[in-house]
């Protein structure tokens, strides 16, 4: 199990993501850090602290999950809490690390989320700005879980040259259907620069997220093979 989880801080306005720290779970103790180049990135455009770690030059330690994290999952009290286990593929012992990987830690009030680190071998992201794509409604329409998704560098992008499009790929046709989200774009950018083989496809679909705020929240499963070109 991959135990680095990276926060990310979507500004309120353009819902451009940064990378603004990383938690560790490792020899029974949990340390969460703030990180750099994208904390300064961040601040210059708004971000303060995340609520509980307002020094963002210390390095905090605990034996247990931090409870300004903790707070951000499903509470055990909720009537239908196995539901929610249930919907994200949980069992009702996952641990609470586990429980976090699932939800993101994601809440309705706040553009804070938990992402697991990058790591080639288990890639699996939700498609970024749907909503600034022409497609996205042919795609409402179309998509399914299981569809084939090609990945396309768009090197000339102004605003990031590390952007890959998402697209959806169907009935012999292409639609833009988004963007690979911002944290892990330049590592994918890499391995695609390299012509590694891919299979990447639609593992879930929500047409109606409270909390996302894309018109659709697709998230993808991407694999590769290191001996395929």
């Amino acid at each position: 199990m991959n135990n680095e989880m990276w926060l990310i801080w979507k500004h309120p306005k353009t819902r451009r993501r940064y990378k603004i720290g990383i938690l560790t779970y490792n020899d029974d103790k949990y340390v969460f850090k703030y990180v750099n180049p994208e904390l300064n990135d961040a601040r210059e455009v708004g971000f303060d602290f995340f609520p509980g770690f307002e020094n963002i030059n210390n390095v905090y330690s605990s034996d247990k999950l931090f409870a300004n994290i903790e707070t951000r999952l499903p509470n055990p009290a909720r009537p239908d809490y196995l539901e929610i286990l249930n919907a994200y593929g949980l069992e009702k012992d996952s641990t609470k690390l586990e429980i976090l990987k699932a939800t993101k830690g994601r809440l309705i009030t706040d553009n804070y989320e938990f992402v697991p680190a990058f790591d080639k071998v288990k890639v699996q992201f939700d498609v970024a700005g749907t909503r600034h794509c022409s497609d996205v409604k042919k795609c409402l329409k179309l998509i399914s879980v299981n569809d084939k998704l090609l990945l396309e560098l768009e090197p000339n992008n102004l605003y990031d040259e590390n952007t890959i499009k998402v697209i959806l790929n169907k009935n012999n046709k292409c639609y833009h259907l988004g963007y690979v989200p911002r944290y892990y774009s330049k590592e994918l950018t890499e391995l695609l620069k390299n012509d590694i083989k891919y299979s990447a496809m639609v593992q879930s679909l929500n047409f109606e997220s409270n909390i996302n705020d894309e018109d659709i929240s697709v998230v993808v499963k991407l694999i590769f093979d290191d001996n395929m070109k």
